[in-house]
């Protein structure tokens, strides 16, 4: 398995460092205990084997998971007497959890057994040869995954993950104030007709917003619109031509279009200003990942409830996805691997599990069985739609970035470029030739030796 030279070089100098600096991380827990077990000539019984301790790292909070998994394991009593599993917090993203494996990988010390990802980091792990192959425990459940999914679970042809969750682009509309504007989303088929739609709306509400791309860009923004054009930054060989490919262009100068309108808001995302923003009606649309239907909720906007409904994102940009979605992997050196990859196929894929993971999260599983599920598909107490068909829907559009081992790298320096771009310091060809010379000169060939 091949390696990549800034990965390489990075577990090295971390290894140097954790080493100079005596790290203090306790070594990974054995599972057996250390205390010496009672024999079955000391005590009269015949000992007890003792659960294997499982690591589970995830991100942004642990709470979700450690319910999830205590009612996993009710529901499987043959697990729960093998298993206990014990919940990490990497950080607040899944950027903090890929550091913090490479720095377990480096230093061999506190490696979790199933971790938290997002599809986005899939290649440089599996480049690096780190990752255990999955393909013998997903093929008994191959026939049930919606078909785009797999490409989420997949790196060249090999299933390398498990589904945590399959992000495909759900928008998120004010159904009662698009009805009474005589607006159907379903009808609206390209961004110059969402800005139109926009502007008709504020016929009515003059404060009213479709959107709020701003400067710093979201990377999820960007690759979510990307992702609905055959663009990428580099070719399969690893060659950066960015700045001749004409849908990256397409995709700048579509953000910029939106950017532009005055049916933007200047609200920044995730800000102390966005909830208040939805709130006060200044946005009354969101183009997003469908991911979002469990955090917007938290933003507690009780007097909006019932007001709010989802639909695919316009045709001109519908097909694509925020990363693919959210992923678990299994270290190669994990001493527990076969068990772990036991547990998450059937977190992942079986029924019973998948209405807990939807109970507590609204996760909607990515499971050809679950299409027809009533389960998924009642009515929503908070959103004017049920969240099941559209999500099941959206994610026949779904389509996967082709990611390289370099692609945080990457999303990272375009970025700059677009809010060059977007702000009117640089012309949109100088932002993509800039961009596409950094990349050149700060990674090279991403698929290199």
């Amino acid at each position: 398995m091949k390696k990549t030279k800034f990965l390489a070089a990075f577990l090295t100098l971390s290894l140097c460092i954790a080493s100079l600096a005596g790290c203090g991380a306790k070594p990974e827990e054995s599972i057996a205990s250390s205390e010496t077990p009672k024999t079955e000539a000391a005590t009269g019984e015949a000992p007890s084997e003792e659960a294997a301790k499982l690591k589970m790292m995830v991100f942004p909070a642990t709470e979700n998971y450690e319910k999830i998994n205590e009612q996993f394991l009710a529901l499987y009593p043959e697990l729960d007497a093998k298993v206990d599993i014990e919940v990490e917090l990497g950080g607040s993203g899944d950027g903090d959890v890929a550091q913090k494996l490479r720095l377990a990988l480096a230093s061999g010390q506190n490696l979790p057994d199933i971790i938290r990802l997002n599809y986005t980091q899939l290649p440089e792990f599996v480049e690096a040869g780190v990752l255990e192959p999955l393909d013998s425990y997903i093929k008994p459940y191959e026939g049930d995954i919606i078909d785009s999914a797999k490409n989420v679970m997949k790196y060249n042809d090999e299933y390398y993950a498990f589904p945590r969750e399959v992000k495909p682009k759900v928008w998120f509309y004010r159904a009662d104030i698009f009805e009474e504007c005589g607006i159907d989303p379903y009808q609206i088929k390209t961004i110059d007709e969402y800005i139109a739609a926009g502007e008709k709306i504020r016929e009515t509400y003059p404060d009213a917003h479709m959107e709020n791309y701003n400067v710093p860009s979201k990377n999820y923004d960007l690759m979510m619109m990307l992702s609905a054009t055959n663009g990428r930054f580099c070719d399969e060989e690893g060659n950066y031509n960015l700045a001749s490919d004409p849908d990256v262009k397409l995709t700048f100068e579509r953000i910029k279009k939106l950017y532009d309108s005055e049916v933007n808001s200047t609200v920044a995302e995730w800000s102390a200003d966005w909830a208040p923003a939805f709130s006060s009606g200044e946005i009354v649309s969101q183009l997003i990942g469908g991911w979002f239907k469990t955090d917007f909720m938290n933003f507690k906007l009780e007097d909006q409830k019932g007001k709010w409904a989802i639909a695919p994102w316009p045709e001109e940009i519908r097909e694509g996805s925020d990363a693919g979605g959210a992923i678990w992997v299994i270290p190669a050196a994990s001493k527990n691997k076969e068990l772990a990859a036991e547990i998450m196929a059937k977190m992942c894929f079986e029924n019973d599990a998948a209405k807990i993971i939807y109970d507590v999260t609204g996760v909607i599983p990515a499971l050809k069985s679950s299409q027809e599920d009533p389960y998924f598909n009642a009515a929503h107490d908070y959103y004017a739609s049920s969240l099941g068909p559209v999500n099941f829907e959206s994610m026949n559009y779904l389509k996967v970035y082709p990611y390289t081992p370099a692609s945080t790298q990457e999303v990272t320096i375009v970025l700059q470029y677009l809010d060059e771009y977007l702000a009117g310091n640089m012309t949109l060809d100088s932002a993509l030739q800039t961009a596409q010379t950094d990349l050149i000169n700060q990674i090279g060939n991403p698929y290199e030796q």
